[in-house]
């Protein structure tokens, strides 16, 4: 009798881990605008791959925008995707000694918010 057909559901669990460890994703900003004109802003990221110096440049890309610096908030595990699973929530500061706009939303509405209304 071969001992092959044994081995073959553990060479299939080796190959999936292999393969996920693998397709590491790049950090990505999983918010929208919407948040980001209310001054938050989250990343995804891969904490094998990446460092949270590596989100902090993204949501500084965002901050930016509203002539802020992030700063970072919440860390938490697992609420992204698999291959990126870890997610910083950042706030949009004022840089030191500056005193940069309040924020202003622009209510854009979305297809999903409720109906405005006749116009």
């Amino acid at each position: 009798m071969s001992c092959w057909p044994r081995f073959v559901p553990l060479a299939a669990a080796l190959s999936a881990v292999v393969l996920t460890v693998g397709c590491a994703e790049a950090p990505f900003v999983m918010t929208d605008y919407r948040y980001h004109q209310r001054g938050s802003v989250s990343v995804c990221f891969n904490e094998r791959t990446t460092t949270v110096k590596d989100a902090k440049v993204l949501a500084d890309e965002i901050c930016r925008q509203y002539e802020r610096t992030s700063q970072l908030s919440l860390i938490q595990s697992y609420q992204c995707s698999w291959t990126a699973p870890t997610q910083a929530s950042f706030t949009c500061v004022a840089r030191p000694g500056e005193t940069p706009p309040p924020f202003v939303e622009h209510l854009s509405p979305m297809r999903h918010d409720p109906s405005l209304g006749p116009m």
